[in-house]
C-alpha cells in the first residue's frame, strides 16, 4: 500500500458513495479522503464526507421496464465482459434554495399526471433524460455543466421541463403511480411550451435547444404537425443566431454546445423532410460545423478539462456524414414510387449509394467500428447507446435502399442483375441483432421511438420472408428475428404513443403481403411512404392497378454483412455459438415447428397489437 493511501482517513463506511452507487461507477476517494473524485469534479455533496447530510425524499433509479426476460438479461455480461451501469448523472437533491413554481396548466392532451416539481423528482427526471434520451436522439448539452447549474439553482426551467417531458416515462418513482408511462410527460410538455412563449421573439441558444426538445416530445406523441412546427422554430432560431459562427469570447463548453445543437437541428430537419416526402432544404451555412470535442470527454469530463482537438472518437461528427446519403435514398424512393424514374434508373443509382454507405463505414476509426470489443468499451463508458444508434442508422439506410428489391416482379423486369433482396434481408437482420443487444445489456438501451420505427421496417422484411419464401432455413431465422423485434416493440410501445402507431403498420403490411398472389408486392407511392415516413401513418392503400402476376420467390442468400460475433448466425448467441437468449412469452411460437409461418405471424401480431 502506498504511503498516500495509508495516510488517507478511513471512510465513514465501506463501499462506494451514494452517487457512485447510483451510477454504478468505481468510487475513488480524492486525495483529501473526504470525498470521491467524481463528486469533487461535479461539485456535488459526497456521502463519504464526514459532514454529509442525508437529503429528504428518495431518489429512485430507473430499471428497465420490459418483459421478465429483458429484466433478467440486462444483468448478463456481454460475451463474458462486465458492463457497468453508467447513468448520466449523480442522483442528489438540489439545494433547498432551488425554487420551482407550479402553474395551472392547459394540458397537451386530456389525460395528465400531476405536475411534480420538487427538486428531488426534477433532478431524477433530468438524470433519466441524460441517460436514455440525450446522446441517443440528439446532442445538445454538456451534462456536468447542466447538473452543476441545476444544483446551484441556475438551470433553465424551460430546459428542465422539456427534459422531464421526454424522460418522465422512464421513472419508477411512486409519485407517478396510476399514470401510464406514455402519458407522464404531457404535463411537463405543457409547462415547457408555456415557458417557451416568452422566448419566441428573442432567439437564443436556450430557445433553440428547447424547440428541439419539445419537437422530439411531439414526435413521440405522434403529433406530426406540432413536431414539424417546433423543429421549424429551432431551425429559424439557429439561423437567426448564425449558430455555426463561433465568437472568440466563448468557453469551450459553450462553443461545443453550439456545434452540437446546430447538428441536432440539421438532423431533425432531414428527418422532418422525409416525414412529408419532400427534399430537405439546403443548409447554405455551417455544413462543416461539426462537434470538435471527443464524445467520451464531453460525456464525462469537467468543463475545464475539455479540448477542441477534432478527436477521432466523435460519433456524432461521423453520423453527420450519413445525412446526405439518407436524404438521397429517401428522394429516390419517392421518385420511384411516383414513376418519376424507372426501376432500371433506380438500380443504376443503388451501387453509387451503396458505395457511399460502405465508404462511410470503412472510414470509421477502428475504435468506432461495429464489433463486440468496441460495444463493450463504449457501454462501460456510458456511451453504448450512442454507439448502437450510429450503427442501427447505417443498417436502416441499407434496408431502405434495398427494400424495392423485395418486389419479385421488379427484380424480374430489370435488365440490371442485383442481389438487392438478399442485401435488404441482411440489413434487416443486422437491425434485429442491434435491437437484441439493446434489450439485453445495460447502457445499450435504445428505448426511443425512432428506433421503434426502424424495428418496424426490419420486421416488415422478416414478415415478407415468412409469408412469401419457401426456404426452410430462411424461414426459421426470419421467425426468430421477427419475434425478437416484436419483444422489443412490446416494451417500447408502453413508453411512446408513436410506437403504437408504427406497430399498426405491421398488420397493414401483413395484409399487403397476403394479397400478393392477386396484387403483386410492389413499391408504389403508398409503400414508399410506408417505409420512409417514420412519424406519420400513410392513408389506406388503394388497390394496385398493376396486372396480376405470379410472384417470383426470392432465393435465399447468406448474410452479406457479418454480425458482432463475426458470422451471420442467429442473434443473441454466446461465444460457443449456442443460443443464449430465451424468448420470453413468445418462446412457444419458436419451439413449435408445427406452426406454419402464417400462424406465427398471426399469433405474434395479435400478441403485439393487443
Amino acid at each position: 500500500m502506498s504511503s498516500m493511501a495509508a495516510d488517507r482517513p478511513k471512510r465513514a463506511r465501506a463501499g462506494a458513495c451514494k452517487n457512485c452507487r447510483v451510477r454504478k461507477r468505481r468510487c475513488v476517494p480524492s486525495d483529501n479522503g473526504d470525498e470521491c473524485v467524481l463528486c469533487q469534479s461535479l461539485s456535488i455533496p459526497c456521502s463519504l464526507s464526514q459532514n454529509y447530510t442525508e437529503t429528504e425524499g428518495p431518489v429512485l433509479k430507473r430499471d428497465f421496464q420490459g418483459t421478465p426476460r429483458q429484466l433478467a438479461e440486462r444483468e448478463k455480461p456481454l460475451n463474458g465482459a462486465s458492463l457497468s451501469s453508467f447513468p448520466a448523472t449523480a442522483a442528489t437533491a438540489a439545494p433547498s434554495s432551488f425554487a420551482f413554481s407550479s402553474h395551472a396548466l392547459r394540458p397537451v392532451k386530456p389525460q395528465r399526471s400531476p405536475l411534480v416539481t420538487t427538486p428531488v423528482v426534477l433532478l431524477e427526471l433530468v438524470s433519466l433524460y441524460f441517460r436514455f434520451v440525450h446522446n441517443v436522439a440528439h446532442t445538445l448539452f454538456h451534462e456536468a455543466s447542466f447538473i452543476r447549474r441545476f444544483n446551484e439553482g441556475r438551470a433553465s426551467l424551460l430546459h428542465v421541463h422539456a427534459m422531464c417531458a421526454l424522460s418522465a416515462r422512464y421513472s419508477q418513482n411512486q409519485v407517478f403511480n396510476g399514470t401510464p408511462p406514455g402519458s407522464r410527460g404531457q404535463v411537463y410538455a405543457a409547462e415547457a411550451t408555456r415557458l417557451l412563449q416568452g422566448y419566441l421573439g428573442s432567439p437564443s441558444l436556450e430557445s433553440t435547444q428547447a424547440c428541439v426538445l419539445i419537437g422530439h416530445f411531439m414526435g413521440g406523441e405522434g403529433d406530426l404537425k406540432a413536431k414539424h412546427t417546433y423543429f421549424g422554430l429551432a431551425k429559424l432560431h439557429a439561423e437567426t443566431l448564425s449558430l455555426w459562427a463561433m465568437p472568440h469570447n466563448l468557453t469551450v463548453v459553450h462553443r461545443e454546445e453550439r456545434r452540437r445543437t446546430w447538428l441536432s437541428v440539421r438532423i431533425a430537419d432531414h428527418w422532418t423532410a422525409v416525414d412529408t416526402s419532400v427534399e430537405p432544404a439546403p443548409f447554405p451555412h455551417g455544413r462543416d460545423m461539426l462537434p470538435a470535442v471527443d464524445d467520451i470527454a464531453f460525456h464525462t469530463f469537467d468543463p475545464n478539462l475539455l479540448r477542441e482537438d477534432r478527436a477521432s472518437c466523435n460519433m456524432w461528427a461521423h453520423m453527420a456524414g450519413t445525412l446526405d446519403i439518407f436524404a438521397r435514398i429517401s428522394i429516390l424512393l419517392a421518385r420511384l414510387s411516383r414513376s418519376v424514374i424507372s426501376f432500371d434508373t433506380y438500380c443504376r443509382e443503388v451501387p453509387l449509394l451503396t458505395q457511399r454507405l460502405e465508404k462511410w463505414a470503412d472510414g470509421l476509426p477502428e475504435e468506432l467500428k461495429y464489433n463486440i470489443s468496441n460495444l463493450t468499451s463504449f457501454a462501460n463508458k456510458g456511451l453504448g447507446r450512442t454507439f448502437l444508434s450510429m450503427h442501427i442508422g447505417y443498417y436502416h439506410f441499407r434496408q431502405m435502399l434495398y427494400f424495392p428489391f423485395l418486389d419479385a416482379r421488379a427484380n424480374r423486369s430489370t435488365s440490371i442483375p442485383t442481389d438487392g433482396a438478399a442485401q435488404c434481408k441482411s440489413s434487416a437482420a443486422m437491425v434485429s441483432e442491434i435491437v437484441q443487444y439493446a434489450m439485453r445489456f445495460q447502457n445499450c438501451e435504445l428505448d426511443y421511438y425512432i428506433y421503434g420505427y426502424i424495428a418496424v421496417v426490419s420486421s416488415c422484411v422478416h414478415l415478407h420472408t415468412l409469408l412469401l419464401s419457401e426456404d426452410s432455413s430462411e424461414l426459421w431465422t426470419a421467425r426468430q428475428r421477427l419475434v425478437s423485434n416484436f419483444e422489443y416493440l412490446m416494451s417500447l410501445k408502453i413508453l411512446w404513443p408513436m410506437v403504437n402507431l408504427s406497430i399498426a403498420r405491421l398488420r397493414i403490411f401483413e395484409d399487403f403481403c397476403r394479397n400478393s398472389m392477386s396484387d403483386p408486392f410492389a413499391l408504389d407511392n403508398w409503400m414508399a411512404r410506408f417505409i420512409t415516413e417514420h412519424a406519420s401513418i400513410p392513408p389506406v392503400r388503394k388497390q394496385s392497378t398493376f396486372p396480376s402476376l405470379e410472384p417470383v420467390l426470392v432465393d435465399s442468400a447468406t448474410q452479406a454483412v457479418a454480425g458482432l460475433n463475426g458470422h451471420g448466425g442467429l442473434i443473441g448467441t454466446d461465444e460457443t455459438g449456442s443460443a443464449g437468449a430465451e424468448w420470453g412469452v413468445l418462446s412457444t411460437l419458436l419451439s413449435d415447428r408445427s406452426l406454419t409461418s402464417e400462424a406465427i405471424v398471426n399469433n405474434a401480431l395479435d400478441w403485439l397489437l393487443e
